[in-house]
């Protein structure tokens, strides 16, 4: 077994689905324990076994995982492509959200200071693990995930739960004025509320969790469907934070879900 956090909501329904942490896994230090990514420093085989760990608790026939490289691309798992997507060395290339309404399917997003983003639909029965990093918020990449839920499998979203694992908090998130210029224009209308003053005129601090609130509510995803953990990456040691640790030398933990 390995440490993991849950959701109330999806609880509710009965969903297995879980946020895990740094601890349970076969990494060495700095990637120490349950790195789920960041292959390119870490050791294939330990990330690979990392994976191994998560998808045996996760339970399920296969698991997926996009080739996360901070687009607002949403990759689909159905009957029709299954064996076509197992057999694939890489099924979801430059690919940041993945849903499914396979029975037996998991999902796994990955992230360290990103949003863990994790959906259900109790009418359609259908799944989501979506990754939103400063760049997929900007491209609103929850907005897209939603709008493939419904063109492809007519999820209705006032039914459709949202949840959002550990991410980075306004109060330690430190942007310069060439992103705060590309959330003004992504959110115009909000964008007071999502950029706060900092002490450094050459700096802002942006507030994810208002941005993700705004996609929700222009998706028409009810209040009481919607769930935040509190956990703030760049402070709890329990979580990867690319922030806190020097360039390339920090894993991922993730958020799985399957039907």
């Amino acid at each position: 077994m390995i440490p993991t956090l849950s959701f109330d909501l999806l609880n509710k329904h009965g969903v297995h689905h879980f946020i895990t942490t740094r601890k349970g896994g076969v990494s060495q230090p700095p990637f120490d324990e349950l790195n789920l990514g960041n292959k390119k420093y870490d050791k294939t085989e330990d990330v690979n076994q990392n994976r191994k760990i998560v998808q045996l608790h996760l339970g399920g026939h296969h698991l997926f995982i996009g080739d996360q490289q901070h687009t607002n691309t949403i990759g689909v798992v159905k009957e029709d492509n299954l064996e076509d997507l197992i057999s694939s060395p890489l099924p979801f290339p430059a690919t940041d959200g993945l849903i499914t309404n396979v029975k037996g399917i998991g999902l796994l997003t990955l992230a360290a200071d990103c949003t863990p983003i994790l959906l259900f639909d109790p009418i359609k029965k259908v799944i989501g693990a979506v990754h939103s990093g400063w760049k997929g918020t900007e491209l609103k990449i929850l907005t897209k995930a939603i709008q493939k839920m419904q063109t492809t499998f007519d999820v209705d979203s006032t039914s459709l739960i949202v949840c959002f694992g550990p991410f980075i908090k306004k109060e330690t998130y430190e942007i310069g004025l060439d992103v705060a210029q590309l959330f003004e224009a992504a959110y115009p209308k909000n964008k007071d509320q999502i950029l706060l003053p900092h002490p450094n005129s050459e700096k802002q601090y942006l507030d994810i969790t208002t941005c993700q609130k705004i996609q929700c509510d222009d998706m028409g995803i009810k209040s009481s469907n919607i769930e935040f953990m509190p956990y703030n990456t760049f402070t709890d040691k329990r979580f990867y934070s690319a922030r806190q640790a020097s360039p390339n030398q920090t894993g991922r933990f993730g958020g799985a879900i399957i039907l």
